[in-house]
């Protein structure tokens, strides 16, 4: 009985094996079939992302060398640029150089033409010059002296007045001003940068100013052609004069 029972349980143990074979089989071949299709498309995709990359990595190489290349075909161009305006520039030059010996030569060939027409040698014209050259510079020595004798003139004649009384003070262009250039305050006396030539006479007087204000007035001593020297009038010392202060014709 036992052994019966032991029989039907094998039996029903190897109907279930096969049935569950039956069942689990065709599950098995499609999860194998898709396992391989799925290994399949990995592949497919790291190799699609191999070559992704390699191209990308081709694509940054060939950039840096464009890259390079445009910056090399720039420097190229900037130098080729450079050198052409020099060669512009040279060009220019030489032209302007041209023109200008040029001209000179066509001048010295009218100037020389002229003079062959005036029938005198270049002796006589050297002469000419140097007689006309003489002339002009002695003409400049007269205006000069007249210059002194006109200054020394009005410095008599101001002089003059102020003895006779026809006037009570020297009077000075109204638009003349100047400059403290340096001042002894233990002498009560500054120098001016104005003189003769610019109108200064002796016994004048001026008014110093700092910044619209006045200082002091002085009394022109002595004056040379570009400078004078003159006296701190006491009783109108406002303050201390220094050097860059302003010195201008009152009222």
């Amino acid at each position: 009985m036992v052994r019966i029972f032991l029989i039907i349980a094998i039996v029903a143990g190897i109907a279930a094996l096969a049935v569950s074979q039956l069942v689990v089989a065709p599950k098995i071949n499609t999860l194998n079939s898709e396992l391989e299709t799925t290994k399949q498309s990995l592949s497919a995709s790291q190799e699609a992302e191999r070559k992704a990359r390699k191209e990308a990595k081709d694509a940054v190489t060939a950039a840096d060398k464009a890259k390079k290349e445009l910056e090399t075909a720039k420097n190229d161009l900037a130098a080729a640029s450079e050198k052409a305006d020099q060669q512009e520039k040279r060009a220019n030059d030489l032209a302007t150089r041209l023109d200008k010996t040029t001209l000179e030569r066509n001048d010295a060939q009218t100037k020389l033409a002229a003079w062959s027409a005036l029938g005198r040698s270049i002796d006589e014209l050297k002469a000419t010059m140097v007689e006309n050259k003489k002339l002009v510079g002695d003409n400049d020595a007269l205006r000069n002296e007249n210059k002194v004798l006109a200054r020394t003139l009005n410095q008599t004649k101001s002089e003059l007045d102020l003895l006779t009384g026809a006037k009570t003070k020297v009077e000075l262009p109204p638009d003349l001003k100047g400059k403290v250039v340096a001042v002894d305050p233990k002498y009560e006396f500054v120098v001016l940068d104005i003189g003769l030539d610019d109108g200064v006479l002796a016994r004048g007087e001026m008014l110093v100013n700092r910044s619209g204000k006045l200082v002091a007035k002085v009394r022109i001593l002595t004056a040379e052609s570009h400078r004078s020297v003159a006296n701190v009038l006491a009783d109108w010392k406002q303050g201390e004069i220094m050097e860059g202060d302003v010195v201008l014709v009152g009222l």
